[in-house]
């Protein structure tokens, strides 16, 4: 295979544009954009097989800054509405944050982020008409497609286009993020963007919640993301008034976990076997730091935190959901008990599967996962 070059900032602008048919992406994002693609150019064998997987993300990224400037162009009245009190699901990956988020999605008094209107922000449709929009059913089968090519992410993290969905892509529009690193591995990247305020990035991500919920400003949001617990700083700043819920696990079992989540992945984007050894030692890091900078954010501001233990929600969800109402002053109705208990019955853990991995296959020892998480362990007893 030989060596191709990856496309500069303007033609990914132009494939965007392309896809979409919209050409106002915004401005802010160019700086680190061109980082972005340098690190790219850096860090990753491109070739033929894997140009266009690589270029793909990147696109959609684009396209979905592309809708959210024509949805604030159409609907400029949204950017006045209050995001009032959000209620947030974060802690680290593999921690529970994704069943913990979609069974309280089951309660009506809450809205959330669909996966599809991420990818294409806009007032949210009623939904008996989502299956007549070809947005939406472009959505559902790329992430058909995309699960088929990478069947590991139906076990480990299967997503519909559907449900409700973590913030991350939504918050990657301006392209001051992990995410691009995660997915690809950017040690360039990485090193740019570490520390970085990504204030910026949680006003544009806030003004996405006005747009997408244009039509019910006043219901309140639920939303997660692994991410928040690295800029919880940033996240505050923006919504003072949130109530954040955070999921504690093991780490010698979170750790490795979402290795076997990112592996997969790095994988088919890279259209090659990329070694697992390669994905420990930086997941390790960064979330090690990234629970640093929660502490020190969460001595500020205690009482804005919910703590859950995932062996607890895992033997006794129910019991951990009436204390997270309990704590957050919110009042759980018999009928949305009723339909937590369906989805629970419904979603069993490892439906689809048991997900498999150790710390060695990923380059990683238990003593050096809990000697990084030492204080962590204690304090939260995982």
């Amino acid at each position: 295979m030989s060596a191709v070059t990856f496309p500069g900032v303007d033609q990914l602008l132009a494939q965007a544009a392309a896809a979409c048919a919209l050409s106002d992406f915004g401005t802010g994002f160019a700086e680190p954009l061109t980082v972005l693609v340098e690190a790219i150019r850096a860090d990753v064998p491109v070739n033929a097989d894997n140009l266009q997987l690589l270029a793909g993300p990147i696109i959609k990224l684009l396209v979905s800054r592309a809708h959210s400037q024509r949805g604030w162009q159409a609907h400029p009245e949204c950017l006045q509405h209050t995001v009032r009190a959000p209620l947030v699901v974060t802690g680290m990956p593999r921690t529970g944050t994704t069943a913990l988020h979609k069974l309280l999605s089951m309660d009506t008094q809450f809205q959330g982020l669909e996966q599809w209107l991420i990818g294409t922000p806009m007032p949210r449709p009623p939904r008996d008409t989502w299956d007549h929009n070809p947005l939406y059913r472009a959505a559902v089968e790329e992430q058909r497609a995309f699960l088929e090519a990478v069947p590991a992410l139906r076990i480990a993290h299967e997503v519909d286009a559907d449900e409700v969905d973590e913030c991350l892509n939504l918050l990657a529009q301006s392209f001051v993020s992990h995410y691009p690193a995660t997915g690809f591995g950017l040690p360039h990247y990485d090193a740019w963007w570490w520390g970085r305020d990504e204030t910026a990035s949680y006003r544009r991500y806030a003004d996405n919640l006005r747009l997408i919920g244009a039509g019910a400003s006043a219901q309140r949001w639920l939303l997660k993301n692994p991410g928040h617990l690295t800029h919880l700083d940033a996240l505050l700043t923006v919504f003072p008034d949130a109530t954040i819920i955070q999921t504690h696990r093991d780490p010698v079992k979170s750790i490795p976990s979402v290795c076997g989540v990112i592996w997969p992945a790095r994988c088919f984007l890279h259209a090659r076997q990329v070694p697992a050894t390669d994905i420990g030692p930086r997941e390790l890091d960064f979330w090690a730091r990234s629970v640093e900078r929660a502490e020190a954010v969460r001595k500020g501001c205690p009482q804005r935190f919910v703590d859950v233990r995932f062996d607890d929600f895992k033997r006794q969800p129910m019991a951990v959901v009436r204390d997270i109402y309990r704590r957050a002053g919110l009042e759980l109705q018999p009928a949305t008990e009723q339909c937590m208990a369906q989805w629970l019955t419904a979603n069993t853990r490892h439906k689809h599967g048991r997900h498999e991995y150790s710390p060695a296959q990923y380059g990683l020892s238990e003593q050096a996962i809990h000697e990084r998480f030492a204080d962590y362990r204690q304090k939260y007893a995982v």
